[in-house]
């Protein structure tokens, strides 16, 4: 394995977010990100502090990360790792947390998607996030 295989495994058991989400938060492009999980590409040392600081890393996985250990071998990492998650999420609420309650039609789209069951919340997810990129890409034309 390699530090971007290490990568994908902390990100999809332990943080439970997708490359998209890791690629964004790291300010990559998703194609690159996968480049870099699959081995395609090479990591780059200087986003190691980034993921470090952005995740919160224990320095024990970080490492064990970068000299290739098995992840599941740190008997605390299941906790810290919670822990993380958790840190991560309130960052992500304090950051974004405002914009959701000054914008009252985000506000409605989050009820309106709430309100959806599972599989048709992830089509209109994907659709928007589909709709998105296209209004992006028309837009730095």
């Amino acid at each position: 394995m390699s530090f971007g295989t290490q990568l994908k495994e902390y990100r999809d058991e332990y943080l439970h977010i997708s490359q998209k989400q890791m690629a964004e938060d790291l300010g990559v492009d998703g194609a690159t990100m996968s480049r870099y999980e699959s081995d395609i590409r090479g990591f780059p040392i200087d986003l190691v502090p980034r993921i470090k600081e952005t995740y919160n890393i224990p320095d024990d996985v970080l490492l064990a990360m970068i000299l290739d250990k098995p992840l599941k071998a740190l008997r605390p990492l299941p906790n810290r790792t919670l822990d993380t998650t958790a840190t991560y999420e309130k960052g992500f609420l304090a950051q974004y947390g405002s914009l959701i309650e000054n914008e009252p039609l985000l506000k409605e789209f989050i009820l309106q998607v709430d309100s959806l069951d599972h599989e048709n919340r992830q089509l209109l997810l994907s659709g928007m996030l589909n709709l998105i990129q296209l209004f992006q890409n028309q837009s730095s034309k």
